[in-house]
């Protein structure tokens, strides 16, 4: 089912801060779409993905925020709704050359992707979930941005949604190279084939699971939501028998530089966060900066997380010159606040479950006492306000969403598993 192409050998060596060699061969905006929220009968329960996405995410990402699950459930109905188009991003301008291009909702999602237009050619930061959101992405850039080629595809780090759409670059006749981290083109050697099968072994029961919701509602507005999850992601198992693994043709352990005479693009790895091998893609003459997952506008995913590292590797990062924040997920940002709030809430978090478990408590009982009321990261900035607002103004939904305490709680379980990882 999956090729894994590699153009170059696996390694990696040390650069300073300020120069690297290649190794040789090696989306605050909500989308504007306003929609009614319908809601189920009386007493029903809202209908739940959270193993299905729990598997899509991958074995140690079992732990993906209820947020960010609910964010992605909930939002799909805007993807069906009428008047909706076929572009699968909204693309905005940060500065002269840069673009951010905010994914839309699809039942297999995408992530954000940063675009950076230089003197002869265009390089994209991450690759979304499959290789035709790349595509769309790609005739999307062509149509609204820039006719000029991509010349490099930059993978912030080793996740399913950020990396699949690799493939499609690859294809585009042109001469494209990939570049990530020497960490995350491990990870991606290691993983990527056996958590994207993962994923398409967990669709089939999801369809069947909305084959039978279709049967058992009388709402035609439901029927036709559910009918087209049904056919994303009947396309989606279809798109993935022919898919190829690329994994990074250049590669680096602390820096890279890609100069050009329009602006330089800074790519540094500050430590380990939101993976073992986060990359940072900063412009320095535009004041930009794009953060992959390691800082976005939903509530953290620590599944494969460093906890105690994370912080501080935001603080490294927080003290560069840039004004725009190009996240991996959720809204563009213009300031530092989001960053802030997100570092602290997971430096916080941290101490409390590290508290909690040097005092003998169990799990069940960090989880009850661990409220975001007790949070004072949740209640500085209105960071809890701005969580909540975002996934209200993101998310259209069936049902009741799921309440924010509920991805506090999965947070607390995935800081107590990774508590000691090196």
């Amino acid at each position: 089912m999956c090729k894994k192409k590699d153009k170059g050998q696996p390694g990696g060596h040390t650069h300073d801060q300020n120069h690297a060699h290649p190794h040789a061969d090696d989306g605050l905006y909500p989308n504007h779409h306003a929609h009614l929220h319908p809601q189920l009968p009386s007493g029903a329960k809202p209908t739940s993905r959270r193993d299905f996405f729990r598997v899509l995410m991958g074995g140690t990402l079992a732990g993906a925020s209820v947020m960010e699950l609910a964010y992605h459930r909930a939002a799909w109905a805007r993807a069906a709704a009428v008047g909706s188009d076929a572009r699968l991003f909204d693309l905005q301008k940060v500065a002269d050359g840069v673009f951010f291009a905010h994914a839309r909702v699809q039942a297999m999602i995408n992530c954000n992707a940063a675009i950076f237009v230089r003197s002869n050619d265009v390089v994209v930061v991450d690759a979304h979930s499959k290789p035709s959101a790349a595509t769309a992405l790609l005739a999307q850039i062509k149509r609204e941005v820039t006719t000029k080629p991509v010349r490099y595809v930059i993978n912030t780090h080793f996740h399913w949604d950020h990396t699949q759409g690799n493939q499609a670059y690859a294809q585009t006749g042109q001469k494209v190279d990939f570049i990530a981290t020497s960490a995350t083109k491990h990870l991606m050697s290691e993983l990527a084939e056996k958590r994207m099968k993962e994923s398409v072994d967990s669709v089939s029961p999801e369809i069947e699971k909305l084959r039978k919701r279709v049967e058992q509602s009388s709402s035609a507005e439901e029927k036709a939501w559910c009918a087209d999850q049904i056919r994303q992601m009947e396309a989606y198992l279809a798109e993935m028998k022919n898919y190829t693994l690329q994994l990074p043709t250049i590669s680096f352990d602390k820096s890279h530089v890609l100069n050009d005479p329009a602006f330089d693009l800074q790519l540094d790895f500050h430590g380990q966060a939101h993976t073992a091998g986060d990359l940072f893609v900063s412009c320095p003459q535009r004041r930009a900066l794009a953060t992959g997952d390691a800082s976005h506008c939903w509530l953290p995913n620590l599944g494969d997380g460093y906890p105690r590292a994370w912080p501080r590797t935001i603080d490294a990062v927080i003290k560069g010159d840039f004004k725009y924040v190009l996240g991996g997920h959720g809204p563009m940002q213009s300031d530092r606040t989001v960053m802030t709030s997100q570092r602290n809430y997971i430096e916080e978090l941290t101490e409390r479950v590290e508290a909690a478990k040097k005092a003998g408590q169990s799990l069940e009982e960090m989880k009850k006492r661990i409220t975001i009321a007790s949070l004072r990261s949740m209640q500085s900035n209105g960071y809890a306000e701005f969580l909540d607002r975002t996934l209200a103004a993101e998310s259209p939904h069936w049902g009741a969403m799921p309440p924010l305490q509920e991805s506090v709680s999965e947070n607390v379980r995935d800081v107590l598993t990774n508590l000691d990882k090196a």
